[in-house]
């Protein structure tokens, strides 16, 4: 057997291996959306029919009318969406600020500022608790809020990015008059967008699923977000995997239609960083 042919062949023993773990991960998603149209009577039914025999739309109408879920799903809407817009305000300012300005003790300052990384944040969970008691925001959502509005990571990787952008660029916009708000807002920022639309996905994600939040700051009903209240609607679905299933569903939707959104620009910014010179 020739090089090419070895070649060949391993490429498509490759091929198959990453396709069947595909279908091994994509199957809970699969069977998720299935459920989620289908009587609770075929839920159950061996072998798993992932196409319905009866398609059952009734499911969608009862989560969003008969249940909280259209509150949840406000809520989650309006913590991640004010936690998008702070975060990435003060996380692209701070990764300027570490990338293009020079000041005294800048490096000392980033490597504590990344030490904290390494605190888990599960350790933070009662000092947060008792600082929001004091301050009279527990049980509200600024709790969420204003945690999310530093992202070490964050920093981090729009640091990165904008490392990568020529530091020429800023000199010359510099020399001709441009003071750094306007170097950060019109040169520096439409260069990075790959990278800013990689860390709007991962703010989104994170902010969208965190649970441990929620259920620690949290215990007005109304106030809950989809991770909490998912919780809440299963209890009082008891076995009715069917509904549970199409809430999960609609959970997932915003996630699902950010990703098709920004996965070019994701993909692109990861592409992007392996790139030297």
């Amino acid at each position: 057997m020739t090089y090419k042919n070895k070649r060949l062949m391993a490429r498509i023993i490759t091929t198959i291996i990453v396709g069947a773990l595909a279908l091994v991960f994509i199957f809970p998603f699969l069977w998720m959306l299935s459920t989620s149209f289908k009587y609770e009577i075929d839920v159950m039914e061996f072998p798993v029919r992932l196409i319905p025999k009866k398609w059952n739309f009734q499911n969608y109408v009862t989560v969003f009318t008969k249940s909280d879920f259209p509150g949840y799903y406000l809520n989650s809407i309006k913590v991640t969406f004010t936690t998008i817009v702070g975060e990435l305000c003060i996380t692209t300012m701070a990764a300027y600020a570490f990338a293009r300005l020079n000041f005294r003790g800048k490096k000392f300052l980033f490597t504590m500022y990344l030490s904290t990384m390494m605190i888990p944040g599960q350790v933070l969970l009662l000092p947060k608790y008792i600082y929001f008691s004091q301050l009279h925001i527990t049980n509200t959502h600024l709790a969420l809020i204003m945690p999310g509005l530093f992202s070490v990571f964050g920093v981090l990787l729009m640091r990165q990015v904008f490392m990568q952008i020529p530091y020429e660029y800023t000199e010359a916009a510099y020399i001709d008059g441009a003071s750094h708000p306007t170097i950060f807002l019109k040169l520096i920022l439409p260069l990075a967008k790959p990278g800013l639309m990689t860390a709007l996905l991962l703010a989104f994600t994170w902010s969208w699923n965190d649970y441990i939040n929620p259920l620690v700051f949290l215990s007005n009903d109304k106030l809950f977000t989809l991770t909490v209240g998912l919780q809440r609607f299963q209890e009082d679905a008891s076995t009715n995997y069917a509904l549970i299933m199409a809430g999960a569903t609609v959970s997932l939707i915003p996630l699902i239609a950010l990703f098709l959104f920004t996965q070019k620009y994701f993909i692109e910014s990861f592409a992007s960083a392996g790139v030297k010179g």
